[in-house]
């Protein structure tokens, strides 16, 4: 049996995608003639029919929307639909000039209980991407065409039986046979015949000997003797979405529109191809000729279109655009999925996507480099450290950083630093601190041990040099103290 998709006003359909402010109202495309392509339902209801000129369309209907041809936006269509299609079978053929919005499939002995099912999740697919489809299926590729037309949108037609392909057929009009012209029907109509059954009840050998060879294979179409293979089509993996904007967006939601848009569609092709993003980068180029890139390491890899989204959104926010926007293009870089058994003792981020969107709304608020995880820097210097980026991945623990077993152990209690020190105010007595005050603690010193003297980078301009007392303060504790030239410091408490 065969199925087949229909997307009806194919080409209207596919440059709507990318234009979200022109959904309502009468909208007609032209094509590079300057002629009215396709139109909507609503642009028909003013009598705009194709082949009209833009003029006289416009002479119709003062408010009509009027879009230009886009074929980038059909291959993309196109490939939405290869994509939704090969979630049911491989075996698919688009269609080409005046088919150029439908596939057909051919299925094997289908469970047709299951194949509704497929059917309506692949309908449900098409109408996410704003593709109005519906179906049909018969014994026959013709057939199943009938059956598409025949039904209502983002609905599924069955024909059974020839009985039932031969009832429908005494409902459709000539013109819904492809293969006669104009003229065709024309001389069917003078002899009486408005339906497509009753030119099938029609003598085959008389219908050829008027009309002649297509007479012919329009009686073997609609009797189901004709025999058609085939071609099936083969669509390489695209990993990018681009947008070419007749009309420019500087707005956010806009964006964000078409940034959905383009997930959306990199998530089926995801699918499709058992791949998973592993990156994400988006380009932006404004009306100023100026443009913006940014590349994000995703923080597990995904195939997910609204996790990308929020991700992108957060960034999108973000971002101050000086002029309005005329080009997005969404790439991904897919990677295989990896299968990773977590091991007991691991250490993971429950949810590294929201983790990623917090560092993202931090970034926004205070700068990327205002936070982080503090790594020590291989120094002398005790209290020298920067700020590494937070990583929202689970990895395997670096060997550079575990402890070495021929390292002397660690002694003595842990210092827990102060941050910013505290300033500290200190009566000495032969050189040793007797009292000491600072915003935190006060008292008298009992005992303390130092000075240690420590110092570093002679032969830089940042030369430092300090000396430090363990000393412990009445009735609050021990604590580090530090002197540097003629200031004191309290650098952190002993636990």
């Amino acid at each position: 049996m065969y199925l087949r998709i229909h997307i009806e006003n194919f080409a209207l359909a596919a440059a709507l995608r990318f234009q979200p402010r022109q959904r309502n109202g009468p909208v007609a495309l032209v094509d590079a003639q300057g002629r009215v392509f396709e139109c909507n339902t609503a642009a028909q209801a003013k009598d705009i029919l194709p082949g009209m000129s833009m003029a006289r369309a416009l002479a119709r209907c003062s408010s009509l929307q009027i879009i230009n041809q886009d074929k980038q936006a059909e291959r993309a269509a196109k490939r939405i639909l290869w994509n939704a299609s090969w979630q049911i079978t491989s075996q698919i053929e688009l269609g080409e000039a005046e088919d150029h919005g439908c596939a057909t499939l051919e299925l094997v002995r289908p469970d047709l209980q299951k194949l509704t099912t497929q059917v309506e999740h692949l309908l449900d697919t098409l109408r996410r991407y704003a593709l109005p489809a519906r179906a049909g299926l018969a014994v026959t590729p013709e057939w199943a065409a009938f059956a598409a037309i025949a039904t209502e949108r983002y609905g599924f037609k069955i024909l059974a039986s020839e009985r039932r392909a031969r009832e429908l057929m005494s409902f459709l009009p000539l013109p819904v046979l492809e293969i006669l012209s104009a003229e065709h029907c024309k001389i069917l109509e003078g002899w009486g015949i408005q339906t497509l059954a009753g030119l099938a009840n029609l003598p085959r050998q008389a219908l050829g000997e008027r009309i002649g060879p297509i007479g012919l294979k329009a009686w073997d179409i609609l009797n189901g003797r004709e025999k058609r293979v085939l071609r099936f089509s083969e669509i390489e993996p695209d990993y990018s979405e681009r947008f070419d904007l007749e009309d420019p967006l500087s707005d956010l939601e806009g964006i964000c529109f078409l940034v959905a848009r383009a997930a959306e569609a990199l998530e089926l092709q995801l699918e499709q191809a058992g791949k998973m993003a592993r990156s994400v980068f988006l380009c932006l180029k404004l009306e100023d000729r100026t443009t913006q890139q940014k590349a994000i390491r995703l923080p597990e890899a995904t195939s997910r279109a609204d996790l990308l989204e929020r991700l992108l959104r957060n960034y999108l926010e973000q971002l101050k655009l000086k002029a309005p926007v005329n080009f997005l293009q969404l790439s991904i870089e897919p990677v295989d999925p990896l299968s990773r058994q977590a091991g007991l003792f691991d250490r993971s981020v429950r949810n590294p996507w929201r983790l990623q969107e917090t560092l993202d709304q931090l970034a926004g608020l205070v700068g990327p480099d205002a936070f982080g995880c503090p790594r020590t820097i291989d120094t002398h210097h005790p209290d020298r450290f920067e700020l590494e980026p937070l990583c929202t991945e689970s990895s395997d623990p670096d060997p550079d950083n575990s402890v070495d077993e021929k390292a002397p152990p660690l002694m003595g209690p842990p210092l827990r630093r102060f941050h910013p020190p505290l300033r500290a105010k200190v009566l000495l007595r032969q050189r040793r601190p007797i009292h000491i005050e600072t915003s935190l603690v006060k008292g008298a010193v009992p005992s303390c041990y130092g000075p240690y003297c420590l110092s570093g980078d002679w032969a830089n301009k940042d030369l430092w040099a300090f000396a430090e007392w363990d000393v412990e303060i009445e009735a609050a504790g021990t604590f580090c103290l530090r002197r540097e030239a003629e200031r004191w410091q309290l650098i952190g408490a002993y636990d």
